[in-house]
């Protein structure tokens, strides 16, 4: 008799712990919440391609871009990681050969290696979009060398 009742407790367990997540603990309850599940991983996937998409421009601009230095500002976590990495808004003081300087913010996920560094008056090596001289990317590998 001892075993049905540890099923039954873990059973009203599982329950209450469902009810306070708000999922529906019923089969028929998970049958029909389907369609708002299929919609959170639609979603997510969503969020997935655009950062992939994003990453793909950045790297891009590296390669393409304008060279140019920039020196910080101000910066702030967002409290999210990509890839690990801390995201932050980073605010800079762009300096561009053959244009008048211009300010710039830009949100870039950080590598660890680099947070020290990541300092006001600091100047980092950045790429410019030729066509979008708002559209930078900063250049990690070389980040100090300007």
């Amino acid at each position: 008799m001892g075993m049905f009742k540890d099923l039954k407790k873990l059973s009203d367990q599982g329950k209450e712990m469902g009810k306070k997540s708000g999922k529906p603990t019923s089969m028929m309850g998970m049958i029909k919440d389907t369609p708002n599940v299929i919609s959170q991983a639609t979603a997510a996937v969503d969020d997935a391609m655009a950062l992939q998409e994003d990453m793909q421009a950045q790297q891009a601009l590296l390669t393409t871009g304008t060279p140019a230095a920039g020196t910080i500002k101000s910066f702030q976590d967002t409290g999210t990681l990509v890839n690990f990495n801390p995201q932050v808004v980073i605010e800079l003081d762009v300096e561009a050969e053959g244009q008048a300087p211009y300010s710039v913010q830009t949100s870039a996920a950080v590598p660890q290696t680099m947070l020290a560094q990541l300092t006001p008056g600091n100047k980092v090596a950045i790429r410019i979009d030729p066509s979008n001289p708002q559209n930078i990317v900063i250049d990690w590998a070389r980040f100090g060398q300007v």
